[in-house]
């Protein structure tokens, strides 16, 4: 299996049922005529996720493309999605990325509404599914880099809720120079602690 090239689900299922799980797969690969894939949960999912819980689930995909006409399992991620979903009778989501090609898909479903699906850019998409997951950007990044997710979002920038990239400052900026207001303040205050100290020396 390509580490780089991967295909997972995120379930918000309180059981779950990885039999269930697989018929449900079953049943929209056998509508597409497709073979039924492998699936199997994701044991080293991220705390924050297993706290907002998401469960998840991995399908396994071949490396390079599969010959003849036989389509590969993510190019269908939107239709299993939404079966999950209604199957579920709760919010699931599908992700595939393509690191190599710095790509990614993600379809959100929930009962009763329409979907949401965006693609692109592998950072723009893990962003905005972070978003739908109610988790951080590196929360996610971790699910899909391991190590490499501190280096591959935060190596010489921070990103803003809005998404763009906000430079940090070469230095701090320094403290502007006392004025003589300032001054005056820090006398009286000086002059009020030593006081203080005076009268609790006094009560001992």
């Amino acid at each position: 299996m390509s580490q780089q090239r991967r295909l997972v689900l995120f379930l918000s299922d309180v059981e779950g049922n990885l039999t269930a799980l697989r018929q449900t797969l079953k049943g929209v690969c056998e509508g597409l005529d497709l073979p039924t894939p492998e699936v199997k949960w994701v044991e080293a999912r991220p705390d924050a996720l297993a706290d907002g819980g998401w469960h998840v689930a991995e399908i396994p995909l071949v490396s390079g493309k599969v010959s003849g006409k036989v389509s590969s399992p993510e190019e269908h991620l939107d239709a299993m999605t939404q079966a999950l979903s209604k199957d579920f009778r709760d919010r699931s989501m599908g992700m595939y990325v393509d690191r190599e090609h710095s790509y990614a898909r993600v379809c959100m479903a929930a009962p009763s509404r329409p979907p949401k699906a965006m693609e692109g850019e592998y950072l723009d998409v893990l962003r905005q599914a972070a978003r739908w997951l109610d988790v951080e950007t590196t929360t996610l990044a971790r699910l899909f880099s391991g190590n490499a997710a501190r280096n591959l979002l935060a190596a010489a920038v921070d990103f803003g809720p809005d998404g763009k990239a906000v430079e940090a400052p070469a230095h701090p900026p320094q403290p502007p120079e006392p004025d003589e207001d300032d001054r005056f303040v820090e006398a009286k205050l000086a002059q009020a602690k030593q006081l203080m100290d005076q009268y609790l020396n006094l009560r001992k």
